[in-house]
């Protein structure tokens, strides 16, 4: 009933502002010169009425129903919120006090590396309670690699946790606490959501002592991609999400779990008016897979898809920039079987129609492995029909890219990201031209101490360009420890290159 009654307390209010807004918008558009209008023929003795703009009607019991109503649905949800710290030993390398001075070749000759050293560094996220027993959803992100997982509940009292699973494509994890008698939150409908509708966003941004804090906004928008995780489909928002927020929740007016907050675009590191949260539909799917196998099994086509522009699309004689290209098949696999060629634009998966290349991954990831999926794609300006069979993600192209990801973090001291549009506005990169991005740097690594740093793009590695992270670690997965890397970067407008000893 509550619920009901809030809903009306909004339609009421946004009713009174659509008026008083009419009425204000009516006024600005009356012309203010005589000039402007046809000129009757009147007597001289005609009269000059006044126009009054109507006031938009003031109920204050509307104000206080939509009030009461924000209150009731902010206290329902704040106890199925938790604190998430984390602790865990990262081992760097202790730079050598040597490196670069004359003494250099001296101890190189004798074989003195840089000295292993370890690192404990501490963590803050947020989670969701979805079960009494003590199931907890949360980013990936926020628990990663973690040796030690605690949760502070509502009221303050402190648990310890363990891992049940995590799922790095999605960037969604579930983590237990012993309890019996927690207050789980209640699911919504992530596909029902509006652009336009009110959503709260609760978490523990920054530190443990802004636990549980709320704040309100829209949904600015749906189906973005900020190319952070393999599935995507997040909803934006501009309720205020900031660093610790991440595993938080996304409460729509019922009270319902609609969203994970996972992410902000900002330039200050800060928030700025543009946060991301998982929908809750995705999560859900991949939290049932994680509690009931431990992990999460995805479609698999088997193509590597990109985006169709206007220019792409004239040239494919396509009607519009919908669907998704694909630039490769992969031998052995789904789509190569299926006969689906490079070139090929799928535009229907079983009937829903496909946006570009992420909402394909989005479509086909959350399908299970041996659906038959029946595809409208062109090819050479005709709509074809294609019946595949989809197979199993294989789980070493997931667990190949993380290892090569932290092979070469150990090896250069950096991480780096394909350079897609969110990112470019993230980190402020201008130009078009392709590359990848620095995204994180050890700063006892050889990289840093040469002048690279977070928001550098790096355009070739030893004279060949690195369009992808694919092609970055192929190149580097080349070079021995001890070797010495010649890369071109670009930062603002100037190009410079750096020489980067392997370690």
């Amino acid at each position: 009933m509550k619920a009901m009654k809030s809903m009306k307390a909004l339609s009421i209010l946004a009713i009174g502002i659509a008026v008083g807004l009419l009425a204000a918008t009516q006024l600005e558009w009356l012309p203010t010169t005589k000039a402007n209008l046809p000129q009757p023929t009147v007597s001289t003795t005609t009269t000059t009425t006044t126009m009054t703009p109507a006031a938009a009607p003031y109920n204050p019991s509307v104000i206080r129903d939509l009030n009461n109503a924000f209150i009731s649905i902010a206290s329902k949800a704040k106890p199925s919120v938790v604190t998430i710290m984390t602790n865990k030993t990262v081992k760097t390398a202790s730079r050598n006090p040597h490196r670069g001075t004359p003494f250099d070749d001296f101890f190189d000759f004798f074989n003195m590396p840089d000295m292993p050293q370890e690192r404990h560094m501490s963590g803050q996220g947020s989670g969701v309670i979805v079960s009494k027993d003590g199931y907890i959803l949360t980013n990936n992100h926020v628990i990663d690699e973690a040796d030690e997982i605690k949760v502070m509940l509502f009221d303050g009292k402190k648990l310890d946790a363990e891992m049940v699973g995590h799922d790095p494509r999605s960037d969604i994890a579930v983590i237990k606490v012993k309890a019996n008698d927690l207050v789980p939150v209640e699911f919504g409908d992530s596909e029902a959501l509006q652009v336009g509708e009110w959503v709260m966003a609760i978490g523990s941004p920054l530190r443990e002592g802004l636990a549980n804090t709320v704040s309100a906004g829209i949904v600015s928008a749906k189906g973005r991609a900020l190319r952070l995780a393999a599935v995507e489909n997040f909803i934006q928002t501009d309720a205020a999400i900031n660093p610790g927020n991440s595993g938080g929740a996304m409460i729509n007016l019922y009270g319902q779990l609609v969203g994970i907050n996972t992410a902000i675009v900002s330039q200050s590191g800060g928030f700025q008016g543009i946060g991301f949260a998982v929908p809750i539909n995705l999560a859900k799917w991949v939290m049932d897979g994680l509690i009931k196998d431990g992990k999460v099994t995805y479609g698999y086509l088997g193509i590597t898809p990109q985006t169709v522009d206007e220019k792409m699309a004239t040239a494919l004689e396509l009607p519009s920039t919908h669907g998704a290209l694909v630039e490769e098949v992969l031998p052995n696999t789904p789509a190569a079987k299926a006969g689906i060629e490079a070139s090929d634009v799928i535009v229907k998966i079983n009937g829903e129609e496909i946006r570009d290349d992420n909402h394909l991954r989005k479509v086909v990831g959350t399908m299970r492995p041996g659906t038959k999926a029946t595809m409208e794609l062109y090819r050479d300006g005709k709509l074809k029909t294609v019946d595949v069979t989809l197979g199993d993600y294989p789980e070493e192209l997931t667990a190949s890219t993380q290892t090569e990801q932290k092979d070469n973090y150990n090896k250069l001291g950096i991480e780096v990201a394909d350079l897609t549009t969110g990112l470019m506005e993230r980190y402020n990169v201008k130009g078009d031209e392709e590359g990848i991005l620095i995204v994180d740097i050890d700063r006892n690594s050889d990289a840093w101490q040469e002048g690279l740093r977070v928001g550098d793009v790096i355009l070739s590695v030893n004279k060949t360009r690195v369009e992808s992270v694919a092609k970055f670690n192929s190149v580097i997965s080349k070079v021995e420890k001890g070797d010495t890397i010649l890369l071109r970067s670009k930062r603002d407008t100037r190009r410079f290159f750096s020489a980067i000893k392997i370690k």
